[in-house]
């Protein structure tokens, strides 16, 4: 009734030259085919390409299997998972997996089609996974341009070796001090400026906290003992309502509030009919003190940390000048949830 199927091979040496010598590997080679469909990470709405593998496919053998059908180094792929719940990229496979093409399936349900997600790098992939990816802002000295960048220093690399990978990136001024410094951004003001030697690895990011990348001013890079850089930050009425642009401003010990207002005016390049508008106050431990007689002589002293405060270098233990104004600026998303391809600048 269900009948048998007999498979006869002949016994002849030729047949050992074969890739699938004998009937048991051939049929055992049917069993594990699998039809994969590769699809670019990078396009949306990719169709991709579907291969015919072996489930018993270690990593080097399908990266081969893709890059002889892309006409590319297999060196030059990452590979990524498929979420399996929903269609998308999930966790890249690492260049190192000792597992199976079946392993790296598992997740897919049995009546979905095997699907695996794929990009082509401009390195070897060994190099990029020793690398971090670090995403910050770089922002122009006039503070109108900012824009995302997305740097892969090594893992085990510093915030100089940062800054050395942004620099490959970004268009310094002439007249500028040519130095770069990382500031750490939280709610729209300056929490601090990290130290160059600071490790990689102890910097996080995420919810509000943000990394910037910028060029010293050159009147920065040297300050006297009765000078000061502060930080500024724009609020509307409460000074938890931040928003905008924050930056460091370099203050001279008893100089005339009207004088640190004329570079902000000048710095900020805004008019002035609508810089008249602008109200300014010394926020220390969460309280505001607007400044009134603009003739007023400000002491650096009023900047320092409270006294017996640990600030470790966190500039929002320190007093901060707050600019009270209405809120101009559009409202739209800083944060970018495409991703974008990797180009890495050697």
């Amino acid at each position: 009734m269900d009948g048998d199927i007999i498979v006869f091979q002949r016994e002849d040496d030729g047949y050992a030259n074969f890739e699938l010598p004998t009937a048991k590997d051939y049929f055992r080679d049917l069993f594990y085919q699998v039809d994969v469909t590769f699809c670019d990470k990078l396009l949306p709405s990719d169709s991709g390409f579907t291969l015919e593998l072996s489930l018993r496919m270690n990593y080097d053998q399908m990266a081969h299997a893709v890059a002889q059908h892309q006409g590319c180094d297999p060196y030059h792929l990452q590979f990524f998972k498929c979420q399996g719940y929903r269609d998308g990229p999930g966790n890249p496979v690492k260049c190192t997996f000792e597992g199976t093409l079946k392993d790296l399936l598992v997740f897919t349900k049995p009546r979905q089609p095997k699907k695996l997600y794929y990009q082509q790098l401009n390195i070897k992939i060994s190099d990029l996974e020793n690398k971090k990816q670090f995403k910050c802002f770089w922002i122009n000295g006039k503070l109108k341009e900012e824009r995302e960048l997305v740097l892969y220093p090594d893992k085990n690399g510093r915030v100089s070796d940062l800054l050395e990978e942004a620099r490959r990136q970004v268009e310094l001024t002439d007249k500028g001090s040519g130095k770069l410094r990382l500031l750490e951004i939280i709610s729209y003001k300056i929490l601090a400026v990290q130290r160059e030697d600071i490790l990689l690895e102890h910097l996080s990011v995420g919810g509000t906290r943000t990394f910037r990348v910028e060029e010293i001013p050159s009147e920065e890079t040297n300050l006297a003992e009765d000078e000061l850089l502060i930080p500024v930050a724009h609020f509307h009425k409460e000074i938890y309502q931040t928003f905008g642009i924050p930056f460091l401003l370099k203050i001279k010990h008893n100089e005339p509030f009207v004088k640190i207002k004329e570079r902000i005016q000048r710095r900020l390049d805004v008019p002035e009919k609508e810089f008249e508008k602008y109200k300014f106050a010394i926020i220390t431990m969460g309280r505001q003190e607007y400044i009134i007689d603009e003739d007023k002589t400000i002491s650096i002293t009023q900047f320092l940390p409270h006294p017996g405060a640990q600030t470790g270098g966190n500039l929002q233990a320190r007093p901060w000048l707050g600019m009270d104004h209405i809120n101009k600026t559009p409202k739209r998303t800083r944060y970018s949830y495409q991703e974008k391809a990797i180009k890495i600048h050697n």
